[in-house]
């Protein structure tokens, strides 16, 4: 059997999946946490049926969150919480895994 990966562009692109009324599909993560202060993580964390939030939806901070330069995306949670991940820790998205 063939094993299957992801690029992390392909990830990304799964992340702005719209479906026919324009809203943005769910798919599941697994990634770990990284703390910049510290420059420790390794916490795995593994969520089903997020959805992409992109920036132009964010108006919680009056600061521009940068996500492209921080190489982090926003995610929303089935519960309604909004995480940050770092894209650089992604592990897989659809539990396919994800390579650099």
């Amino acid at each position: 059997m063939e094993q299957q990966f992801l690029t992390l562009k392909e990830a990304l692109l799964i992340f702005k999946n719209k479906d026919a009324k324009g809203m943005y599909l769910p798919f599941d993560i697994e990634y770990r946490t990284f703390n910049e202060q510290t420059k420790k993580g390794g916490k795995l964390k593994a969520y089903k049926a997020v959805k992409y939030l992109p920036e132009a939806i964010e108006t919680n901070s009056s600061k521009s969150p940068m996500h492209y330069e921080n190489r982090t995306r926003n995610i929303e949670l089935s519960t309604g919480e909004i995480r940050k991940v770092k894209i650089d820790f992604i592990i897989s998205v659809n539990n396919i895994k994800v390579i650099y």
